[in-house]
């Protein structure tokens, strides 16, 4: 069965022809449902989105789930993770977040390595709490909140201390390294990270000031970007 044909493998159940028509690369599935909007009948409107909902969550519960097995096999994870304390629980509510909200990369990456931490052979009950609840924010943050952290710690990473006690210039150093002047974006991504703790909050009755050691990173915020550097060395 040809990829550009959605709708007449849609029409089949239990139609091996779909299995390998979600294996395509992602571009030659848009390129197909694209197709099979333009011209298909109306009716197939939902099963067509659907299939291109259905693309995105496959491969990435496929990926997660390779992940696990290749972190269980590297002896990251113990074998009897899911026995833990909220082993299991942070498994099946990644599953429902890839299921019903099909997040972008940049979020289910931060999602996995909260996941990890939570699982990771070793870590006492006093971390595992502490993961446990980061994996709770970190299901709350948007790609742009997460992309803010990111720059956030390695710009602390470079120098522990933003030298300057302006907002504003702290946001646009952020900005800048993102490679973008857009402050505003800093600004509607540091209500929420303030709000869950993972910045100290900005000072003055204006809100124009900060305390920058560390770049405003709390000791949670810090806890929570290197769980994601510890996921992306792992992973590799």
């Amino acid at each position: 069965m040809k990829p550009h044909d959605p709708v007449e493998i849609i029409q089949r159940k239990d139609n091996p022809a779909l299995s390998e028509f979600l294996k395509a690369p992602l571009s030659v599935i848009a390129g197909a449902l694209i197709e099979g909007f333009s011209d298909g009948p109306g009716a197939f409107k939902q099963p067509l989105i659907r299939v291109g909902v259905a693309a995105l969550m496959g491969r990435a519960m496929e990926q997660f789930a390779q992940e696990i097995k290749t972190f269980q096999e590297k002896g990251k994870i113990p074998d009897d993770w899911a026995e833990k304390p909220k082993g299991y629980q942070t498994w099946v509510e990644l599953l429902r977040v890839i299921d019903e909200e099909s997040p972008d990369e940049e979020r289910l990456d931060v999602m996995k390595a909260m996941f990890f931490a939570v699982n990771k052979v070793n870590v006492t009950d006093g971390q595992r709490i502490v993961a446990y609840q980061l994996f709770q924010i970190a299901k709350k943050l948007d790609s742009n909140e997460l992309l803010v952290m990111k720059a956030i710690h390695e710009s602390c990473l470079r120098d522990s201390q933003f030298r300057n006690d302006s907002f504003r210039d702290w946001a646009h150093a952020v900005a800048s390294h993102l490679g973008h002047s857009v402050v505003a974006l800093i600004e509607i991504a540091d209500k929420t990270l303030v709000g869950n703790q993972l910045l100290s909050p900005r000072q003055l009755p204006d809100l124009s000031q900060i305390s920058a050691p560390n770049w405003r990173l709390t000791d949670l915020g810090s806890e929570f970007c290197k769980n994601i550097e510890r996921y992306q060395i792992d992973r590799k």
